[in-house]
This record gives C-alpha cells, sequence and structure tokens, in this order.
C-alpha cells in the first residue's frame, strides 16, 4: 500500500524529546537543595520517593484517586542516589548479575552441564512447602528434577503490584493450552532460552538479584515526611555498605522503624500523628 494518511503529527526528533520536569518544579528543588539540583536528578529523587514506604502509606488513598503528591524531604540525595540505584536495577534487569541462588539437578549441584530437559518447564514452576503446608519462599521447584534452593528471604520483601518478581515469573512462564484455538504457549520455546535451556535459571537468578537489592535499598530509605528525619538514624549510604552490613543488625532489627509484615507496617504508621497541614 503505497498511499499514507497525513495526520498532520509532528515527526519524532531527538529535538522533540522532553525531560516532563517543569522549570516551575526544578525551581522549587532548586530553591530547597540548592542551585546543582538537575531535572535528571529531579527524576531519580522521585522515583526513590516512590518507593518509601512512609509515602505509600501517607498518600494510599489519593494515589488511587489523584495524582501523586511529592514531598520534598529532608534527605534529598538519599532518594536521589537510591533512585538511581533502583533504576538501573528494574530497567536492567535482564542484563544484572545473577545472584548465586544454587541450583539443583537431581539432587546434585548444578551450574548448566545437565541434559537440556533437565530446565524445562513443566506445566507450571511453583514454590516448595514448608512442613505448616505453607509455601516456602526459600525454594522454587522448577520442574520434577531442577530446582533454585537458599533464595534470600528479602526477596520476599519487594513486591510489584502485590507479586514478587519471582512470583509473576511463575504466573507467567508456564505451558498454557487454549482450548478454542488449540494454540499452545510454551514458554521453553521463547527465543531467550530455546537454544540453551539454561538461560531460564540465569534469568531467575537475576529476578533474585533484583528482588534481593531492592528490598534493602528500600529498607534503608530515611523517612520521606518533612522534618522528621530527627527521628532516625541514617544507615549505609552505598549498597555494597548496606549487603556488608546484613547480619550485623538493621534492616532486620531497623532503627529507621520500617517494618515488614503489612499488619506491623500499617499499625505503626497509623500510631504515628503526621500534620501535613502547610505551617
Amino acid at each position: 500500500m503505497s498511499e499514507t494518511l497525513d495526520l498532520g503529527l509532528p515527526e519524532a526528533s531527538a529535538d522533540a524529546d522532553t525531560d516532563n520536569v517543569s522549570d516551575w518544579a526544578l525551581e522549587q528543588f532548586q530553591a530547597t537543595y540548592g542551585p546543582e539540583i538537575t531535572k535528571d536528578d529531579i527524576w531519580e529523587y522521585l522515583y526513590g520517593i516512590m518507593h518509601s514506604p512512609h509515602w505509600r502509606m501517607d498518600y494510599r488513598h489519593d494515589l488511587q484517586r489523584n495524582l501523586p503528591r511529592i514531598p520534598l524531604a529532608d534527605d534529598f540525595e538519599a532518594f536521589r542516589s537510591a533512585g538511581r540505584e533502583l533504576m538501573d536495577l528494574h530497567v536492567g534487569y535482564e542484563t544484572v548479575d545473577e545472584y548465586p541462588v544454587q541450583c539443583l539437578v537431581d539432587g546434585e549441584p548444578d551450574d548448566g552441564a545437565a541434559d537440556p530437559g533437565a530446565y524445562r518447564i513443566e506445566g507450571r514452576m511453583r514454590w516448595d512447602k514448608r512442613p505448616d503446608g505453607n509455601d516456602d519462599p526459600a525454594v522454587l521447584i522448577i520442574n520434577n528434577r531442577c530446582r533454585l534452593v537458599d533464595i534470600p528471604p528479602e526477596t520476599v520483601r519487594y513486591t510489584v503490584s502485590g507479586r514478587t518478581p519471582l512470583q509473576w515469573a511463575i504466573d507467567s512462564l508456564r505451558v498454557k493450552h487454549d482450548k478454542a484455538s488449540g494454540i499452545v504457549d510454551d514458554p521453553n520455546g521463547w527465543r531467550d532460552w530455546a537454544d540453551e535451556p539454561f538461560n531460564l535459571i540465569r534469568h531467575l537468578r537475576r529476578l533474585v538479584r533484583v528482588s534481593y537489592e531492592s528490598a534493602l535499598i528500600i529498607a534503608w530509605l530515611p523517612t520521606s515526611r518533612p522534618g522528621e528525619s530527627h527521628r532516625y538514624e541514617p544507615g549505609p549510604v552505598t549498597l555494597a555498605d548496606i549487603i556488608e552490613s546484613q547480619g550485623k543488625g538493621p534492616p532486620l532489627d531497623d532503627p529507621s522503624e520500617v517494618f515488614y509484615t503489612e499488619e506491623e507496617f500499617i499499625a505503626h504508621l497509623e500510631s504515628i500523628p503526621f500534620d501535613d497541614s502547610p505551617e
């Protein structure tokens, strides 16, 4: 078909790109934090703020009905640097370093040496079960021969729309049959691991990395509430420091008072009066 309909739309070009941060917003941030703040800094800050447990609690009702309200937190750099780290993890989830979760095939440690069939999804992946019958998120069963074990507990603390990245993988990477059309959606034939089935294990290990590091970064975020930073002890600055701190106290014994179960978190935050009215 040679003829096209001209809709009068401008052609896309580098000159037409926009940063979506207004000059007015830049002025507000620079007035609060200093003239060196850039629009890229603001984007990174926003991404960090939107992962703040306090922010998500304070504006949980607004987020269902209105546009987000962005506080000018006491510690701009903490949220900016956390936002940068989280962006890199979430955008680059397919290329981040694998987390060294052990893969067992037929009960033996394996790193890709087994036959290709050992890594195939048979119907659906699933969690192992604890003695009490509940799911065990430390063990992911790929099939009857293959499983990932010793998945760090921090991974369950990072969720996207209510599910962890590994749970999203379980729900989406499964063999599906459409009875009406007869079409079979088999993830074993997907390009990423059709020729090298062990790439599925590499993919799952990367999701563990994203979940683990995201959970640690978020756990160490300071409060997003302006004027309340004095109530919280500062934590490690870099991700390397955060990882090194594991087993030495926070965030499992978190001085920033961020809790991990839904019930504890809601009860704690609702017990703290927060006045967001203008002074």
